[in-house]
Parts: C-alpha cells; structure tokens; sequence
C-alpha cells in the first residue's frame, strides 16, 4: 500500500489509527528517520534507511523477537564507531545481522578514544602526552626533555619547574642552556638585551646583569654588535651616515658614528664623507702638484745613458740640486746625466692613481747654461745614444725603488729637446686611454693605488739648469 493511500484512509477514520493488516515491502523512512506506528528505521553500513518490522517484514540489521536474522543465524557483535575512523568503542557493542551505520566492522580493534578519530590502534605515537596508538603507553619510544615557560616571547624563560615533552609547548622555551629573564613580562628586557637609555633604576634593568648602567651597551653596539640599534648620523655623509645609539649622560640616546673619515680611495666609497665619491686627491692624486705645503720636492742629476732605466731615480742622483715648492735648480756634475725632477706625497698612503682615465698634465719652463754646440742644452731626443736620448721619461714610484710604472715620450718632432725654453704634455695614465704622446713601459704591473712619487725626468747637455714646474702640473680627472 503506497504512503498517500495509508495517509487518506487515517484522515477518514474517526475512531482508530490506520494499521497496516498485511505488511509486504519495505519503503524508505522519512527524512527525520522516523516510520509510520509498529515500522522500525533501519540502516545497514552499505543500504538505505528503510522502514521495517522485526519478524514480519525482514530489517536490514535488527534480529527477529526470537533473536535470529532473517536470513539466517543469531547476528554478530558491532562496536559503536563514534569519531568514524574505523576502530569501536568496546563498551558499546550490539548484536545485529549486518554492520549498522555508526559502527566498526566485525573484528574490529577497539579505540581507546572513540571521540578523536586521530586516536586508534593505527595511528603513529606522537611526543604530546596522549596515548596515540592506544597501547595504554604515552609518547613511547620518544624522547622528552624539559621546558620552561616564556611568558613575554623573548626567548628567554622564567627558570622553575618546568614540564617534560618532545617538542616545547605553546608558550616554552628548552631549558637546557637557557638564560634566566629577570623580567619575564617584558619582552625587551632580557640577559642578551644590551642597556638602552632609559634611566638607572631597577625597573630599566635592560640586560638583567643586576645594574641600569649604560656602559655595557655603548660597549656592545660600537665593538662587538654594532647592528643592534643603528641610525642615521644627522649632517652626515658617506660612510659616516652609518651610526649606531649610544648614551648621553646616562637616560639620552645619541647616534654615533660608528666609521670616521678616511683617506678617499678610488673604490665607489665617500670615504672621506665629504659628499662626493672618488674625489681627489685621495682617488686621483692632487690636482695641483706644485707649491704645496703637503707635498715634498727634490731632485737633481743622475748618470746618464738611454734614459729608460728599470728603477725609480729619487736614489740615483749624485748632484742634489734645489728644488723650492717646483722649481728645481743646480749644476750639472759630469758630461753625462740626466737631470730629475720629483714631488712626493707625505702621507703613508700616498696616491690612488688607478681612477679610470686618469691623466697627468705636465707644463714646465726650462734655462740653462753653456749649452753644447750640438746637441744644446737638452739633447737631441729620439736616436738613444750618447747624451742624445728619449725626452721626457715619467715614472710613478711607490716604496721600494723597482715599484714603478715607466712612461717614455715618442714623439720627437715634439719632444723637449735642444734649447727650447718649455713644454707641455698630457700623459694618460689609464692604459685604455689614448697616449697622448707617452707609451707605456717597464713595471706596467705595479699597483698604482699606492703610488708614493713622480719623477721627471730629461736628458741635460749644458752646465747650470733652471728647471720650474708650472702650477697647471697635476693629475685631471
């Protein structure tokens, strides 16, 4: 009988329920789970929800009055399955003819903990104080150790009791090394902290070493860890920018420069912290070479011969000459020299010539006296014998006399030679560059980021010289 028949024929009965006389199929339960008086829901693991009658009209799972099944036998025992991972709980079993919704299967291990699913038999043990596997041992197998609470985040615990476990709880720290926080609430307040300004009382106590003295951390910040509370030095500039708060009187921070200027070198860097990258004469040398008060001058005559010797001449003269702020005079001492001039930088470091197309201008004007009928005062250049020779020859020295760099004039139309009063002439110092009339000689590989001196040097015929160098004489950037 459908279930809109059995409805129509209750409504008419005004006396008595509709009970059905001769029940023949089986039909779905409502969605409540419910079923029309004497019908019973009923589920099997793998079915539909249906409506039935124990021992009248055959349930999916429920014995008969007489305790047997309808398709045979007494049933099996279930364990009810609450968290639905597949393990019962074993003080609920039921006998039933085939496995209900909600419970394990036949045979089924039972679950210690029927309202975790992550908790069963199967389940791997983990270190967190739970019988995992259900074996009635906690975390086995695991190591567990101790630690100690850090309330305030700070990595630094409050040393007591603690608690054992594998992997530290929410709000721990391993107590094994740990460093007592003498202000466990405060997160910036800790034995690694480093004294900050901020008054000397107990409550400022930044480093718990006992004392609000600030010393520590002005020591920690400017030696040992100057990262820990950088800043901006104000007006600074370059690599004098880079500070780091120190101190003032105990409560008052002040940003201290943690570098100081340096001698500019050519290497990208505002050394110097003047606002300007690679400047002279730090990278560059001086721009002016000649009548400086921080430069040494000298110079005089050598012995002669081709003019392309292999070590710098400052240590080669034999007849020292004056040389005052750039104008270098004297007397020759023999037929055969070549008379030098040199300027030298006074301070350790000397110049960084190695800025790129670096050039060096050269200017003088020149006397002399008894000059020889053929060859003048200044030789003859370019046929390399006798007191002929190559004019002029430059040498960058640094601080040993075979540290150089030789640069040789090859231009003779335009070389300083016979009785000519000056010259002029631009020397490239950058190989890369054009040569401007210079080639490029004997100790090309001496670093010339150290260069000490330049030396000048010309071939001299006559008697009593007069050689003054120009104030135009320095190195162009």
């Amino acid at each position: 009988m459908s279930r809109a028949r059995t409805l129509v024929l209750a409504l008419s009965s005004t006396m008595a329920c509709f009970q059905p006389s001769a029940p023949t199929q089986l039909f779905a339960c409502n969605d409540d789970g419910t079923c029309p008086s004497r019908y019973t829901c009923d589920q099997a693991f793998d079915g539909p929800a249906v409506c039935c009658i124990p021992g009248a009209l055959a349930c999916p799972t429920l014995r008969n009055p007489d305790t047997s099944c309808s398709k045979g036998g007494n049933g099996q025992s279930y364990l009810r399955d609450r968290d639905g991972d597949g393990f019962g709980n074993g003080s609920e079993p039921v006998i039933r003819c085939a496995r209900p919704v909600g419970y394990a299967a036949t045979g089924a291990r039972e679950d210690c903990d029927d309202t975790n699913a992550l908790v069963n038999p199967m389940t791997a043990e983990g270190c967190n104080g739970v019988d995992d596997n259900c074996n009635g041992d906690i975390d086995e197998g695991l190591t567990r150790e101790l630690f100690v609470r850090d309330e305030d985040g700070d990595g630094y615990p409050k040393l007591d009791a603690g608690v054992l476990a594998c992997a530290a709880p929410p709000g721990t720290v391993r107590a094994l090394g740990a460093l007592d926080d003498c202000k466990p609430f405060s997160p910036s307040q800790h034995p690694d902290a480093g004294e900050r300004c901020n008054g000397a009382n107990d409550a400022a106590d930044d480093d718990c070493d006992g004392t609000a003295i600030a010393s520590r951390y002005l020591d920690t910040q400017l030696v040992s860890e100057p990262v820990r509370f950088p800043c901006v030095v104000p007006n600074a500039r370059g690599v004098c920018v880079d500070g780091v708060l120190t101190c003032s009187a105990g409560v008052q921070p002040v940003c201290t420069s943690l570098r100081a200027p340096s001698l500019e070198v050519c290497d990208g860097i505002d050394t110097d912290c003047d606002g300007v990258l690679d400047n002279q004469p730090g990278c560059g040398g001086p721009p002016a070479l000649v009548n400086q008060a921080n430069l040494r001058y000298g110079g005089g005559v050598v012995p002669g011969g081709t003019g392309l010797f292999d070590r710098c001449q400052k240590n080669r003269i034999s007849a020292a000459g004056t040389n005052a702020g750039g104008r270098l005079t004297g007397t020759r001492s023999n037929s055969d020299v070549s008379l030098v001039w040199w300027v030298e930088a006074t301070s350790a470091a000397g110049w960084d010539l190695s800025a790129e197309n670096l050039r060096l201008r050269l200017a003088w004007n020149a006397s002399g006296t008894m000059p020889s009928a053929t060859r003048g005062l200044w030789g003859i250049a370019g046929t390399g014998t006798g007191e002929d020779g190559v004019h002029p020859v430059v040498y960058l020295c640094g601080d040993a006399d075979n540290d150089l760099v030789r640069y040789r004039w090859e231009q003779a139309p335009t070389s300083f030679k016979q009785n000519e009063g000056s010259w002029s002439g631009l020397l490239h110092l950058d190989p890369a560059q054009p040569d401007g009339g210079f080639v490029l000689g004997l100790g090309s590989g001496f670093d010339t980021r150290r260069v000490r001196r330049v030396e000048v040097m010309v071939r001299f015929v006559g008697s009593n010289y007069d050689f003054a160098m120009l104030p135009s004489t320095g190195f162009v950037k």
